[in-house]
Order: C-alpha cells, then structure tokens, then sequence
C-alpha cells in the first residue's frame, strides 16, 4: 500500500511537470517522459508488491490529462511492464550501457504500441507518419533521461516514513 501512495503522488508530480514546465522544453516532438521512468523502475524491483496497481494508477494518471482514448496509456504501460518484467532475470540494467540500450528497448515498444492503437482507433495513416518521425528520437532522448531516472526512481521507491523522519544529525547519548 505504501509504494502505491508512493507513486500516486509520483504520478502527479510527474504528469504535472510534464504538461506545464518541461511541455515544450524542446518543442512540440520530444518531450519528458517520467511517467516511463517510473514503469520501468517498478518493473525491474525485485519487490514486486503491489507494481501492477502502481502502473494501473500511472498509466490512468497519463490517461486523464490525455486527449487519447482512455485506456491507452495504461495498456501501453501495462505492455512495457511486461515486456521488462519477461526478460528481467536475462539482463542487467545496473551497467549504464545496458540501462540506456533497454530504457531505448522499452520507449521504443511504448511509442509504437500507442501510435499502432491510435491508428487502428482512428484508422488516419498520418499516425504511422508521426510514428517513423518521433519514435526512434524519442527513445534515444528516454534512454539518455533513463541513464538518470532510473536511479532516483528506484531510490524514491524504497523512501519509508522511518527513512524520512529520522534525525540525520548528531545523535546525543
């Protein structure tokens, strides 16, 4: 219940970030993509309670401030959950080089499942136009903001109210 709050409040903050501050950060094609991050973070934990409500909660928080049709989002983050999740025990995402290839991997596999979805949904061919366009940029641009969300990611996921609250300074015998 913990790590669902956690990201919750993540999810927010991220989808918050994302659609005011850093929205046109570097124009209308790339854009910040924590959202991501945090999937990939929940995926590669070994501590797995309560991962899949926590991508539901992120995906539909992706969902509500979209102009997508609803679900989209969560069964994209749902399908990059997966996908990490498979082949996990096979890789290592600890090196940086396997982190930014796999980061790349997994924006890759999210852009081309919700642009495919769009396409089928709305059945215009310029989605595949905007696919070719922005995917692969956008997953060299995941997999660089990878190289460092991952980490803080993970550290935010293990935060306890104990690890908060307790005093850092000197303790008085």
């Amino acid at each position: 219940m913990r790590r669902i709050w956690l990201f919750l409040v993540y999810g927010i903050f991220a989808v918050v970030i994302e659609s005011t501050c850093l929205s046109n950060f570097f124009g209308t094609v790339i854009h910040f993509d924590f959202i991501l991050m945090a999937v990939i973070a929940l995926a590669i934990a070994e501590d797995q309670r309560g991962a899949i409500a926590s991508v539901v909660i992120l995906g539909a928080l992706l969902d509500i401030t979209s102009s997508a049709p609803f679900g989209l989002a969560i069964f994209s983050s749902l399908v990059v959950y997966g996908f990490i999740r498979m082949i996990v025990a096979k890789i290592t995402i600890e090196i940086w080089v396997a982190r930014f290839v796999w980061v790349g991997l997994a924006s890759l596999l999210n852009k081309v499942i919700t642009l495919l979805l769009l396409f089928v949904w709305s059945g215009n061919v310029n989605v595949i136009e905007v696919l070719v366009k922005i995917a692969g940029p956008q997953a060299v641009f995941d997999a660089i903001v990878g190289l460092f969300m991952i980490p803080a990611v993970r550290w935010y996921d293990g935060l306890t109210w104990e690890k908060l609250s307790r005093p850092k300074g000197l303790v008085f015998k």
